[in-house]
């Protein structure tokens, strides 16, 4: 199955909204049980941030439901755009955060 991208409407508030919630659903959802193990908030903050790229998973799970019927093609945009913002964030806020807090301690 073809999809265009750039022929179909994109949900940009529902794409914001996706993207918003999966990473601080992720973030705190992994912050929570490693706070838990006796990390510390940078040690649980980065555990959390680490495991909030939502990739493989969401579109194979996306392209199952588009292939079903179950979804339309602006959604599986969406859900597709939302793995990889989620990709892409995570690396640069690891680096500005983790590394900036590394240099200013030294």
């Amino acid at each position: 199955m073809l999809i265009l991208f750039l022929k179909l409407p994109l949900r940009k508030w529902f794409l914001l909204e996706l993207t918003v919630v999966a990473v601080i659903s992720k973030v705190i959802g992994c912050y929570i049980p490693a706070k838990l193990q006796g990390l510390s908030h940078k040690d649980a903050s980065i555990v959390g941030w680490g495991m909030s790229p939502r990739g493989e998973v969401a579109m194979i799970v996306a392209l199952i439901a588009l292939n079903a019927g179950l979804i339309k093609q602006d959604i599986y945009v969406s859900l597709v755009l939302m793995s990889l913002l989620t990709t892409i964030i995570t690396p640069i806020v690891l680096r500005n955060w983790v590394y900036k807090n590394a240099a200013g301690s030294s």
